[in-house]
């Protein structure tokens, strides 16, 4: 569904440009409620991506490691693995503590030296492509696609955290559409680049006694690259995950300074420090994820919760661009970004999402992380309610205002009308 719900996020970001992604259109379009509870269970599921993240980086990390023979220090980083994922948490909240500027400059320095390991994968790994690897003996398992597809998944849902600093933005309604489209495109891209290199460069024997299961693409690659070739990839490969790391904290953070803009959680998490960045929202968040770090045992129910959230949160907001064009017009009139057919595109992506939560549902390891959402998303319930007589939402007392207004108008009409009428 990850196509049909980029060009939503590309319609509502040039519709409705601002901090908090989601939520604001969710909430503004749909139901405060519901725009809270969604985004509820995405700001949990995100905090797990980042913890997430940071252990799978230092595992990648222990790949270069064993690649150039250097077994001592990956053993050192096996038996540290949590301290190190936390040491990266803390090194990433001081990145976006200091502003977006400095932030931007980090990602760029990681983003270019990706694109140098893709690079190095690509010019060094096509040779070795063979089509009768690619042309193989393949039968397929919908069980198996899907539960790799929510791993890939996992790695997807980065288009929608571009969302989260709208107010941050330059230009934000043509900016963020571009960044939107170009994300989703760019990654599809790349995956099925990295896949075909990966799998047309070995042979089906190598194929069928390699575990996967225990193995990443680094180590796949130095069988049939040269090792220094296969450590830079590895070594790439780890920046990739931590350059994934950065929007996260960046996007939590964002998504709760809006609940508290609205009062539904403390206002205090809304302050705003020097840099312009709300830090108490940013140390909550990083806390929660070393928490998770700390204690959270199994990886795919973790990855199971992350992507059932993000599948709810997906859902409201196709729904939230199917109703956005005939419950506010005037919001979609002043959009940059239009489709024609957008309550297809909108509908599509809410059944295909509504069916990947069915079938991921499914899945052995996904029944744990589903209950821990209902109970999450329950204390979240009680949040909302407990919290409402607080709620300072200025948009929804314009609404009601406009509608009272309206209402006196018509009622004045009327009146002047049957005068009229009784004159003749």
């Amino acid at each position: 569904p990850a196509i049909f719900i980029a060009l939503c996020y590309a319609v509502l970001s040039s519709a409705i440009p601002a901090s908090g992604g989601e939520y604001i259109f969710v909430s503004r379009i749909i139901d405060p409620f519901v725009g809270f509870i969604v985004t509820w269970a995405r700001w949990f599921a995100m905090i797990a991506v980042i913890a997430a993240m940071s252990v799978g980086d230092v595992t990648i990390f222990q790949d270069f490691l064993n690649i150039l023979n250097l077994h001592d220090a990956s053993l050192f980083i096996s038996a540290n693995i949590q301290l190190i994922a936390v040491v990266l948490v803390v090194v990433f909240l001081i990145v976006n503590y200091v502003g977006v500027k400095v932030y931007g400059r980090v990602q760029t320095v990681m983003f270019v030296l990706l694109m140098a390991g893709l690079f190095t994968l690509v010019l060094f790994g096509l040779p070795n492509v063979k089509i009768s690897n690619l042309a193989s003996s393949f039968n397929p398992d919908f069980s198996l696609i899907a539960r790799a597809s929510s791993l890939i998944f996992f790695s997807y849902i980065g288009f929608s955290v571009i969302n989260d600093a709208g107010d941050e933005v330059k230009d934000p309604e043509k900016t963020l559409p571009r960044g939107v489209l170009l994300s989703i495109f760019t990654i599809a891209a790349i995956y099925i680049l990295v896949a075909v290199i990966i799998y047309g460069s070995i042979s089906p024997s190598f194929y069928a006694s390699y575990d996967f299961t225990d193995g990443s693409i680094a180590d796949v690659a130095s069988h049939f690259l040269f090792l220094p070739i296969a450590a830079f990839v590895a070594f790439a490969g780890s920046i990739a995950i931590i350059s994934d790391i950065n929007p996260t904290i960046l996007s939590t953070s964002r998504l709760s300074f809006a609940w508290a803009r609205d009062r539904i959680v403390p206002e205090k998490l809304a302050e705003l420090n020097k840099y312009r960045v709300p830090k108490w929202t940013l140390i909550i968040n990083t806390i929660m994820a070393v928490a998770i770090i700390l204690l959270a045992k199994q990886f795919m129910q973790a990855v199971m919760m992350i992507n059932m959230a993000v599948l709810l949160v997906f859902m409201a907001t196709s729904l939230s661009t199917l109703v956005l064009p005939y419950k506010h017009p005037e919001i979609y009139k002043k959009a940059r970004f239009k489709l024609k057919g957008l309550w297809i595109i909108a509908l599509i992506g809410m059944l295909s999402s509504a069916l990947f939560f069915g079938y991921v549902l499914r899945l052995n390891e996904a029944m744990p992380g589903f209950i821990f959402l209902l109970v999450w998303i329950g204390i979240g319930s009680i949040v909302y309610v407990f919290t409402q007589e607080h709620h300072k939402m200025h948009w929804k007392v314009y609404k009601e205002e406009r509608k009272e207004k309206e209402s006196v108008d018509k009622e004045l009409i009327a009146g002047l009308i049957q005068k009229e009428d009784k004159k003749r």
